[in-house]
């Protein structure tokens, strides 16, 4: 089941529009690492937008987006809504990506057609709005910030091995990193050993971080 992560949702004052060369932007800052599978933007049309689609990007160092879509997926525009308060528009970012905690990205929206609005207001302090006139080729900082919802999975639990330390004659620390739970918790960790090369959860091991080393 999908999780809500970082989001601005509250409060839309006003809007912004692109369609055409027109695109628009919005980064945003997980607090936590997980694989963003959809976006909810607040939407509306007007004319006939066609097929609008949604990429997550990286961002450069003036905080504005770059590179290709590392993600992204696509709703019919003309379906939205005419009312100028918008609809809450999930989009579908098909296997997703996976997003590192407290590594900014953009949310960038364009469309084939006529204007497509996206609600906005200050306040979010995580991310900025941009606009691009050229199709993303050069990109300008606004002040208001766009509504969104990034919804996501934990996906598996993420474990980085390093390097054994302390080695001695008959003893030794093994080290790691659980960095993400992942979609279960984590019940027991440790290190598998063995004088010969490749060890599973067959040969000795230490649970929960303690041990003692055979001879």
């Amino acid at each position: 089941m999908a999780t809500l992560y970082e989001a601005h949702n509250t409060g839309d004052t006003t809007y912004s529009y692109g369609g055409g060369a027109l695109w628009m932007a919005q980064t945003f800052t997980p607090q936590t690492t997980h694989t963003i599978t959809s976006v909810k933007l607040k939407l509306y049309k007007s004319g006939t937008p066609g097929t609008v689609t949604v990429g997550i990007r990286h961002i450069d160092a003036d905080a504005k987006p770059t590179g290709s879509d590392l993600c992204s997926g696509t709703t019919d525009g003309d379906t939205l809504t005419t009312d100028t308060g918008g609809e809450w528009r999930t989009i579908s970012l098909g296997s997703g990506y996976i997003l590192s905690t407290d590594v900014r990205y953009a949310i960038v929206v364009r469309s084939a057609g006529s204007y497509v609005y996206w609600r906005q207001n200050s306040g979010y302090t995580r991310g900025n709005n941009a606009t691009s006139d050229d199709s993303g080729a050069t990109w300008t900082s606004q002040l208001q910030d766009m509504m969104f919802e990034d919804w996501g999975d934990p996906g598996a639990a993420t474990v980085s091995t390093q390097a054994t330390s302390a080695i001695a004659n008959i003893s030794a620390i093994g080290n790691g990193l659980i960095s993400n739970l992942g979609t279960s918790s984590v019940t027991q960790h440790g290190h598998c050993w063995a004088t010969t090369i490749h060890p599973t959860t067959a040969s000795s091991l230490t649970t929960n971080g303690t041990g003692s080393v055979g001879t």
